[in-house]
């Protein structure tokens, strides 16, 4: 590999081989640079505390755009471990539980708070109603606090497997907060979420989607049953934070999951009453 070449790209920045161990994480033109100064401070934060992600070592300029210098870790994505044998995919999903009830061991000041991520993505969102933006958010603030690290998108594809060790990537949704609301967004992720290359498999055949559904609850029951089984927390504990997560969702660019997501928010603001 050599230095420059592009190993990643996504919707707000690539990632580039920096060499010496480095990959550049550098930003689009448009990305506000209060962002990034943001996501270094947690980065920088984080690294200091959570074993288990990459180190951000500093800022830096190129061509323009505004980059963030981390560690590099050489692996395979946990997904990408997952589909390697089907034994794998419980031992993966397992490993996930284990590393996610790691994280909630530790606590972090100085970055934002878990009810006011939430609060401002179900304000921003075009898809709920005032009234319904208001009895979420009154809801959400009678759920218990806390000071946990919370991930804020801890999936499979944000965890690099590398030599028997687990590293978290991307802490740009990170908050401070109670870990339950943390696991019930994986959970959700998990069995509902839906990629752009998943809209084909959803228009095909009953059969096609009842196999598809089933899997991901499983997948999805198989991690929570381990976290739940790590800690001795219950599920209705995890449960009570779904109506604050569908919200919060709509706020992200996943038009193949609205649907469901407002028929659920409706039930449960249904159920609250």
């Amino acid at each position: 590999m050599e230095k420059g070449e592009v190993i990643g790209k996504g919707r707000t920045a690539e990632v580039i081989y920096w060499g010496d161990n480095r990959v550049l994480k550098l930003f689009y033109k448009d990305f506000p640079s209060s962002i990034i100064d943001y996501q270094y401070k947690v980065d920088t934060l984080i690294g200091k505390i959570f074993p288990n992600c990459p180190k951000a070592f500093k800022k830096i300029e190129e061509n323009g755009r505004i980059g963030i210098l981390y560690e590099y870790i050489e692996g395979i994505v946990l997904r990408e471990f997952m589909g390697k044998k089907i034994k794998s995919v419980g031992k993966a999903l397992r490993m996930l539980a284990e590393l996610h009830v790691e994280m909630h061991k530790y606590e972090i000041k100085d970055i934002n708070s878990q009810k006011n991520s939430f609060k401002l993505a179900i304000q921003q969102t075009d898809l709920l109603d005032d009234d319904q933006k208001k009895e979420i958010i009154k809801y959400m603030e009678k759920l218990p606090d806390g000071n946990t690290i919370c991930h804020g998108d801890f999936h499979p594809e944000n965890i690099i497997v590398s030599e028997n060790k687990l590293y978290v990537m991307d802490w740009s949704n990170a908050y401070s907060g109670n870990p339950n609301g943390d696991v019930a967004r994986t959970f959700y992720v998990l069995k509902y979420g839906l990629a752009p290359s998943d809209e084909y498999t959803i228009k095909k055949s009953f059969i096609h989607r009842f196999f598809f559904k089933a899997i991901k609850s499983l997948v999805a029951k198989t991690y929570i049953k381990h976290y739940i089984k790590l800690t001795g927390i219950s599920l209705k504990e995890i449960k009570i934070w779904d109506l604050a997560i569908f919200a919060a969702r709509l706020r992200e660019p996943v038009p193949l999951e609205y649907e469901n997501l407002l028929k659920m928010i409706n039930n449960s603001l249904k159920h609250h009453k």
